[in-house]
Protein backbone atom coordinates (compact mmCIF):
# COMPACT_ATOMS: atom_id res chain seq x y z
CA UNK A 1 0.00 0.00 0.00
CA UNK A 2 2.81 2.44 0.79
CA UNK A 3 4.05 2.35 -2.81
CA UNK A 4 0.71 3.02 -4.49
CA UNK A 5 -1.25 4.88 -1.78
CA UNK A 6 1.35 6.96 0.11
CA UNK A 7 0.55 9.28 2.99
CA UNK A 8 -0.01 12.62 1.25
CA UNK A 9 -3.20 14.05 2.77
CA UNK A 10 -3.59 16.10 5.90
CA UNK A 11 -6.01 14.53 8.34
CA UNK A 12 -7.22 16.03 11.61
CA UNK A 13 -4.02 15.26 13.53
CA UNK A 14 -2.06 13.04 11.18
CA UNK A 15 -0.93 12.70 7.60
CA UNK A 16 -3.09 10.00 6.03
CA UNK A 17 -3.06 7.91 2.87
CA UNK A 18 -4.28 9.30 -0.39
CA UNK A 19 -7.16 7.31 -1.83
CA UNK A 20 -5.87 7.83 -5.34
CA UNK A 21 -3.93 4.84 -6.56
CA UNK A 22 -0.97 5.67 -8.78
CA UNK A 23 2.42 4.46 -9.84
CA UNK A 24 5.47 5.42 -7.76
CA UNK A 25 7.10 6.45 -11.05
CA UNK A 26 4.88 9.55 -11.30
CA UNK A 27 7.21 11.95 -13.10
CA UNK A 28 6.13 15.26 -11.55
CA UNK A 29 6.58 13.96 -7.99
CA UNK A 30 10.06 12.60 -8.64
CA UNK A 31 11.36 15.50 -10.71
CA UNK A 32 9.89 18.38 -8.72
CA UNK A 33 11.11 17.66 -5.18
CA UNK A 34 7.71 16.54 -3.99
CA UNK A 35 7.04 13.70 -1.58
CA UNK A 36 7.21 10.34 -3.31
CA UNK A 37 6.29 6.92 -2.02
CA UNK A 38 9.83 5.51 -2.13
CA UNK A 39 11.46 8.15 0.04
CA UNK A 40 8.60 8.21 2.52
CA UNK A 41 9.81 4.78 3.64
CA UNK A 42 13.48 5.04 2.69
CA UNK A 43 13.90 8.40 4.40
CA UNK A 44 17.70 8.31 4.46
CA UNK A 45 18.11 7.83 0.70
CA UNK A 46 18.76 10.61 -1.85
CA UNK A 47 16.61 11.12 -4.93
CA UNK A 48 19.31 9.56 -7.12
CA UNK A 49 18.87 6.27 -5.22
CA UNK A 50 15.12 6.45 -5.88
CA UNK A 51 15.58 7.25 -9.56
CA UNK A 52 18.06 4.39 -9.96
CA UNK A 53 15.64 1.89 -8.40
CA UNK A 54 12.68 3.14 -10.43
CA UNK A 55 14.75 2.76 -13.60
CA UNK A 56 15.75 -0.82 -12.68
CA UNK A 57 12.31 -1.94 -11.51
CA UNK A 58 10.01 -0.09 -13.93
CA UNK A 59 12.24 1.18 -16.75
CA UNK A 60 11.26 4.72 -15.74
CA UNK A 61 13.27 7.69 -16.92
CA UNK A 62 13.40 11.21 -15.57
CA UNK A 63 14.71 14.57 -16.74
CA UNK A 64 18.03 14.90 -14.88
CA UNK A 65 18.20 18.65 -15.56
CA UNK A 66 14.84 19.15 -13.84
CA UNK A 67 15.85 16.89 -10.94
CA UNK A 68 19.15 18.77 -10.46
CA UNK A 69 17.34 22.11 -10.57
CA UNK A 70 14.70 21.10 -8.02
CA UNK A 71 16.88 19.25 -5.50
CA UNK A 72 19.30 21.83 -4.09
CA UNK A 73 21.17 19.10 -2.22
CA UNK A 74 20.74 16.17 -4.57
CA UNK A 75 23.10 13.89 -2.63
CA UNK A 76 21.26 14.50 0.67
CA UNK A 77 18.27 12.42 1.68
CA UNK A 78 15.22 13.45 -0.35
CA UNK A 79 13.30 14.00 2.89
CA UNK A 80 15.79 16.68 3.95
CA UNK A 81 15.24 18.43 0.62
CA UNK A 82 11.50 18.26 1.30
CA UNK A 83 11.98 19.88 4.72
CA UNK A 84 13.55 22.87 2.93
CA UNK A 85 10.67 23.27 0.48
CA UNK A 86 8.83 26.57 0.23
CA UNK A 87 5.59 24.55 0.17
CA UNK A 88 4.24 23.92 3.66
CA UNK A 89 2.49 20.66 2.69
CA UNK A 90 5.80 19.21 1.45
CA UNK A 91 7.51 20.06 4.74
CA UNK A 92 4.61 18.52 6.66
CA UNK A 93 4.79 15.22 4.75
CA UNK A 94 8.57 15.14 5.22
CA UNK A 95 8.29 15.57 8.98
CA UNK A 96 5.60 12.90 9.10
CA UNK A 97 7.69 10.43 7.07
CA UNK A 98 10.76 11.04 9.22
CA UNK A 99 8.94 10.62 12.54
CA UNK A 100 6.84 7.68 11.32
CA UNK A 101 10.03 5.79 10.36
CA UNK A 102 11.81 6.79 13.60
CA UNK A 103 14.57 8.55 11.64
CA UNK A 104 16.53 9.69 14.68
CA UNK A 105 19.45 10.66 12.39
CA UNK A 106 17.26 13.62 11.28
CA UNK A 107 16.58 14.86 14.82
CA UNK A 108 18.21 18.31 14.35
CA UNK A 109 16.03 19.00 11.30
CA UNK A 110 12.91 17.62 13.00
CA UNK A 111 13.43 19.84 16.05
CA UNK A 112 13.83 22.78 13.66
CA UNK A 113 10.40 21.91 12.23
CA UNK A 114 8.95 22.73 15.66
CA UNK A 115 9.74 26.34 14.65
CA UNK A 116 8.22 26.09 11.15
CA UNK A 117 6.31 29.23 10.09
CA UNK A 118 3.19 27.13 9.39
CA UNK A 119 1.36 26.31 12.65
CA UNK A 120 -0.09 23.00 11.46
CA UNK A 121 3.40 21.79 10.54
CA UNK A 122 4.54 22.54 14.09
CA UNK A 123 1.54 20.66 15.48
CA UNK A 124 2.05 17.57 13.29
CA UNK A 125 5.80 17.56 13.97
CA UNK A 126 5.14 17.76 17.72
CA UNK A 127 2.76 14.80 17.51
CA UNK A 128 5.26 12.79 15.45
CA UNK A 129 8.24 13.61 17.68
CA UNK A 130 6.31 12.73 20.83
CA UNK A 131 5.26 9.41 19.26
CA UNK A 132 8.82 8.75 18.06
CA UNK A 133 10.70 9.69 21.24
CA UNK A 134 8.17 9.13 24.02
CA UNK A 135 9.00 12.64 25.24
CA UNK A 136 6.15 15.06 25.98
CA UNK A 137 7.29 18.41 24.53
CA UNK A 138 4.92 20.39 26.73
CA UNK A 139 7.15 19.32 29.63
CA UNK A 140 9.72 21.72 28.14
CA UNK A 141 7.17 24.52 27.91
CA UNK A 142 6.62 24.03 24.17
CA UNK A 143 3.25 24.64 22.56
CA UNK A 144 2.93 24.58 18.77
CA UNK A 145 0.74 27.71 18.80
CA UNK A 146 3.30 29.92 20.59
CA UNK A 147 4.86 32.90 18.86
CA UNK A 148 8.38 32.65 17.45
CA UNK A 149 9.74 34.52 20.46
CA UNK A 150 7.82 32.33 22.95
CA UNK A 151 9.11 29.14 21.29
CA UNK A 152 12.79 30.13 21.53
CA UNK A 153 13.57 28.95 25.10
CA UNK A 154 11.49 25.74 24.99
CA UNK A 155 13.18 24.81 21.70
CA UNK A 156 16.61 25.29 23.26
CA UNK A 157 15.64 22.90 26.08
CA UNK A 158 14.22 20.40 23.57
CA UNK A 159 17.44 20.54 21.52
CA UNK A 160 19.49 19.85 24.66
CA UNK A 161 17.33 16.81 25.44
CA UNK A 162 16.80 15.29 21.99
CA UNK A 163 19.95 16.15 20.03
CA UNK A 164 23.25 14.57 21.09
CA UNK A 165 25.97 17.12 21.97
CA UNK A 166 28.22 15.90 19.14
CA UNK A 167 25.48 16.52 16.56
CA UNK A 168 24.65 19.94 18.02
CA UNK A 169 28.30 20.97 17.99
CA UNK A 170 28.71 19.81 14.40
CA UNK A 171 25.61 21.75 13.35
CA UNK A 172 26.97 24.89 15.06
CA UNK A 173 30.39 24.37 13.48
CA UNK A 174 32.00 24.10 16.91
CA UNK A 175 33.72 21.17 18.54
CA UNK A 176 32.06 18.90 21.09
CA UNK A 177 33.97 18.65 24.36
Amino acid sequence: MNCHMPRLNEGLQDVVRTHAIFSPTKRNMIENNQPNACNQCHTDEPIDWTIDHLKKWYGASFNQFTVAKNYPQQSSPATINWLKSDKEFVRQIAADALTRTNSSWAMPELVNMLDDPFRTNRQFTRIGLERMTGVKLSDFGYRFYMTTKERKEPLERIREKLIPAKTTAQADGSRAE
